[in-house]
Parts: C-alpha cells; sequence; structure tokens
C-alpha cells in the first residue's frame, strides 16, 4: 500500500488591475475584434464566390442536388454570421466591463494546473484547495499555495 500519491490541482492567476493591464487588455479586444471583422469579410466572400460559381455552372437548369448545395451554403454562412456575430457582442461586453473595472481591482485572468503530493494522515482539502498567484502588471506580487 502506497504512503502517497501525486494529485494535480487548480492555480489561480489574479491580476491587480492597472492602467497597463487595461491598456493592454482593451489592445487585444480591439485586435480580436478586427480579426472578427476580417473573418467575417473573407467568409461572406468564399460563400458568396462559391454560390455564384454554382449558380453559374447550373445555369437555369439547376439540379435539386445544386439547389440543396447553394441552400447549405446560404445556411452555412447564416450561421457563421450568428456565430462571429454573438463572438463579437461578447468581445464589446469585455471591452464595457474592463473600463468599469476600478483601478486597483484583482481580478481572475485564468487557471494553471499544478501537482501537490498528498499522503495518508493529511487534510485531503486542504492540500486540494487552490492556491493563487497574484499579478500586476506581469510581476508576480505574491504566491499562496
Amino acid at each position: 500500500m502506497a504512503d502517497s500519491i501525486q494529485l494535480t490541482r487548480q492555480i489561480a492567476v489574479r491580476t491587480i488591475v492597472t492602467e497597463n493591464f487595461k491598456k493592454q487588455v482593451s489592445d487585444e479586444i480591439a485586435r480580436n475584434l478586427q480579426q472578427i471583422e476580417t473573418e467575417m469579410q473573407q467568409m461572406e466572400f468564399r460563400v458568396k464566390r462559391s454560390i455564384a460559381d454554382l449558380e453559374k455552372r447550373a445555369g437555369n437548369m439547376a439540379s435539386p442536388d445544386d439547389r440543396t448545395q447553394i441552400g447549405n451554403l446560404r445556411a452555412q454562412l447564416e450561421a457563421e454570421k450568428i456565430r462571429l456575430n454573438q463572438l463579437k457582442e461578447d468581445m464589446q461586453g469585455q471591452s464595457k466591463a474592463l473600463v468599469e473595472l476600478p483601478i486597483g481591482s484583482v481580478v481572475t485572468q485564468f487557471t494553471l494546473e499544478s501537482p501537490v503530493e498528498i499522503k495518508v494522515g493529511e487534510n485531503l482539502f486542504q492540500k486540494l484547495e487552490g492556491g493563487e498567484v497574484l499579478v500586476k502588471d506581469g510581476i508576480i506580487q505574491e504566491i499562496k499555495l
């Protein structure tokens, strides 16, 4: 029988909000929004070109398969537009929330996994309790395990 075992626990990486942090996150959101716009334009262009090619090949005598394929392409375009618009709205919501964050507040940016060794006789819940790394402008301020 083993006396100890390695497990994995979650470590939260939390950031102290500064003007620099707000600017970096705002810039990242702006880049993501631009990328979404570009992706939407490229996708719309590709799908419209594919539909035009199908319609041109089929002419007035489009087969049921051609009509189905055109309908599927239009449905894909609409579904992708909806997905990208939702992503865009989420990003815009994050941008608004970022503006309202008070300087000095603390936000969780992401979580990491960390190994932890547990032994017979130890309190499992205390050992697995999540740790925290506190960061300010990219510099680690505190580590709590």
